[in-house]
């Protein structure tokens, strides 16, 4: 694995945050909508800037200690791995998922109401964060051999 491989993942990644909220998904022939062009997933980290800061925060550390080949990088890569999990693939879901259905919903009409409103754009966004956040360490694992 290259480092070029993990910075395209993460390139992609960052790219595809900015896709969700300019297409039309009730239509599904790619309209283009002005108004929303300036709205995409990079709210999720402001919505909830504690979180954010945190993997940010495990993110760098992780990536200054692979720049400097140090084998404790592996554990920080790691740790914004698990962090990346549990906050946008866990946490954020579930905390709008049972804070509305608290409401009166049930767990399965938020469910749904969810993946309508995020659409497929949140999970194909969350799937390439998972495999950047992979890459990078996976890509740490190696440096620790050596």
């Amino acid at each position: 694995m290259k480092i070029w491989q993990v910075s395209l993942a993460f390139v992609i990644w960052i790219g595809t945050m900015f896709l969700p909220e300019t297409v039309n998904q009730d239509k599904l022939n790619t309209n283009f909508d002005y108004n929303k062009s300036r709205e995409n997933f990079f709210i999720f980290f402001f919505q909830v800037p504690f979180y954010s800061f945190i993997l940010g925060l495990v993110l760098l550390i992780s990536l200054f200690l692979i720049y400097r080949k140090i084998k404790f990088s592996a554990y920080f890569s790691f740790a914004s791995l698990i962090f990346y999990i549990s906050f946008l693939v866990i946490a954020f879901p579930s905390m709008i998922i049972f804070n509305h259905s608290l409401s009166g919903n049930t767990f399965g009409v938020e469910l749904s109401i969810f993946l309508i409103f995020y659409g497929a754009g949140y999970i194909i966004a969350i799937l390439l964060g998972l495999v950047a956040f992979l890459l990078l360490f996976l890509y740490s694992l190696r440096i620790k051999e050596c």
